[in-house]
């Protein structure tokens, strides 16, 4: 047989448990779970609780930012060489992809770069000059296995010391 309260409320629209909007949950009328509301009508606990309200910092536009310019004055040089008929297509999608060049991925194309007479070879050693490519920079990564002499603006130590590992040097602007 049921309890008499449970019998007495049968029939009401929210069987008890207040408004209709928090039907029997247990939780009462407390405005969202966790951190909702946290600078809407939870603001005084936020500013008790010492939450940083507001924004900070700006960030330049794009056409402002060097590295933005440098990647869209690669892309341009790349392009023109596409053009002119230096670079073919899987070379310009390769060297497009990348707007900072590794010295693995140098010792991987450079073979393609001297077929379209960017980059030389003499014997063993070739010789390469990425500010013609439109590059700035020359990053670390990757495996180098072939004697490359490269010049470039800025080179990271990590790439000059592979490079000079398998045999080659790094001419810095």
């Amino acid at each position: 047989m049921p309890k008499p309260k449970v019998k007495k409320i049968r029939g009401s629209r929210t069987c008890g448990s207040g408004l209709h909007k928090n039907n029997s949950r247990g939780r009462g009328c407390r405005g969202g779970s966790g951190n909702a509301g946290m600078f809407k009508h939870k603001y005084i606990k936020a500013v008790k609780e010492g939450y940083d309200i507001g924004k900070y910092g700006f960030n330049r536009p794009k056409c402002i930012r060097s590295d933005v310019r440098a990647v869209q004055a690669l892309k341009e040089t790349l392009r023109e060489l596409r053009e002119g008929g230096k670079l073919d297509s899987y070379t310009y999608r390769y060297l497009s992809s990348r707007p900072e060049l590794n010295a693995g991925d140098l010792s991987f194309i450079i073979d393609r770069l001297v077929e379209n007479g960017l980059a030389e070879k003499e014997g063993d050693v070739y010789s390469v000059d990425l500010t013609a490519l439109g590059y700035t920079k020359l990053l670390g990564a990757g495996k180098v296995d072939k004697t490359i002499k490269v010049t470039v603006f800025k080179a990271t130590p990590k790439a000059i010391e592979k490079i000079e590992a398998a045999g080659g040097c790094v001419e810095t602007m």
